[in-house]
């Protein structure tokens, strides 16, 4: 490490390619996107998003975690209600669901992707499960022939957490329209970014006119202008906002491209090293690779916590895997012991990849890697 002089450059875990057509967007959102317009780019994102994954009906919401609440909330989650969730995401995830009182079941996840794992699930069953809440982990699309084929089995719901997964595919079909609700965020570290914001996505009509109230309120104007026939929720996306979402996800492609190249050059420079385990796409699928990430095998010695210091060190920014969410505090102890999310936990990185990187930026952290294992 002694031999490697800290980049000049903040080397960026996430953040956003803009280009000339966002500043567009946001400028004509700033001039005209109010008065008889103030909805404009909200409606079009929420079209050009649902045509884009293949879904019917899009609600543009503040983020995407009101995007979970509302889809839990409309398919009427309540206390006593269970609900399979993968036990490796970022807590919005479990929190969505306990916003409703149900309880969240936190199972095991795949050694390959880091998605939930389908015999977790299946042997997570009781009476009281409802619904199952997968993630779409950073861009790597869940198994949902499998789990779609389960919750058929069960008549339960299946909620797509897409949250970083925006143009993944699973079997040719892009994920966000595949379970009865998906759920994608255009937070600042995703793939498309509007600082804040999110969508809901969904294919049924009396599901989309349950959230479509709930993001709104509860507003009916059925007894009067502004009447309110339910508890609600202020949850819809800023006019403003939806124009920055909206250039991003119209190059959606391009976007896509670049982490996916990223992704290629870590691969190029350590996919050979042995105990260096790459998070891929499944065979048939395709990730955006959001976030491209590793596990640290038991055959590398190297410290975690320490390769991440000394990356900081060199102003390299990369990110821990993400602690069990069944571990904290909100919850009851959990009910299965995850092995496989605990190793990840431990021993998982997410490596940099905001999108002003170049080769040469990928270069010098799988340098700095190296040193740091000792390779």
């Amino acid at each position: 490490m002694n031999s490697l002089i800290p980049s000049e450059k903040k080397i960026a875990f996430a953040g956003p390619w803009i280009t000339d057509k966002e500043l567009e967007y946001v400028r004509e959102a700033t001039i005209n996107g109010f008065y008889e317009n103030y909805d404009k780019f909200a409606k079009k994102l929420e079209r050009t998003v649902a045509d884009y994954v293949g879904a019917k009906y899009a609600i543009a919401t503040h983020c995407c975690t009101v995007a979970l609440h509302a889809s839990c909330a409309a398919l009427g989650l309540k206390k006593g209600d269970e609900v399979i969730c993968t036990d490796f995401s970022w807590i919005a995830t479990a929190y969505a669901i306990s916003y409703t009182e149900a309880t969240p079941v936190f199972v095991d996840i795949d050694p390959d992707t880091w998605t939930i794992d389908p015999k977790a699930i299946e042997a997570a069953i009781t009476p009281k499960t409802k619904a199952i809440m997968l993630v779409h982990t950073f861009g790597q699309p869940a198994d949902m022939t499998s789990i779609m084929a389960i919750a058929k089995k069960h008549k339960i719901a299946v909620i797509e957490d897409a949250a970083p997964a925006l143009g993944a595919e699973h079997k040719g079909q892009r994920v966000g329209a595949i379970g009865d609700f998906g759920c994608f965020s255009f937070q600042g570290a995703k793939l498309t970014v509007s600082g804040e914001g999110g969508i809901l996505l969904t294919n049924n009509p009396d599901l989309y006119e349950k959230a479509r109230m709930l993001c709104n309120m509860g507003r009916t104007d059925s007894q009067a202008v502004f009447w309110s026939d339910q508890l609600g929720y202020q949850y819809t996306i800023a006019n403003l906002t939806a124009a920055l979402a909206l250039a991003q996800v119209e190059r959606v492609e391009e976007l896509m491209a670049k982490k996916r190249q990223i992704f290629n050059w870590y691969h190029d420079r350590l996919g050979s090293i042995p105990g260096v385990k790459f998070i891929k796409e499944p065979v048939g699928s395709k990730g955006n690779y959001c976030y491209p990430s590793i596990l640290l095998e038991d055959s590398i010695k190297a410290d975690r916590d320490q390769i991440l210091k000394n990356f900081r060190e060199l102003n390299i920014h990369c990110r821990p895997a993400f602690p069990r969410m069944g571990r904290m505090p909100a919850f009851e102890k959990p009910r299965f012991p995850n092995p496989v999310a605990s190793q990840v936990e431990k021993r998982g990185i997410s490596m940099a990849s905001a999108a002003n990187l170049n080769e040469q930026d990928i270069d010098f952290v799988c340098k700095a890697f190296k040193a740091s294992i000792g390779v």
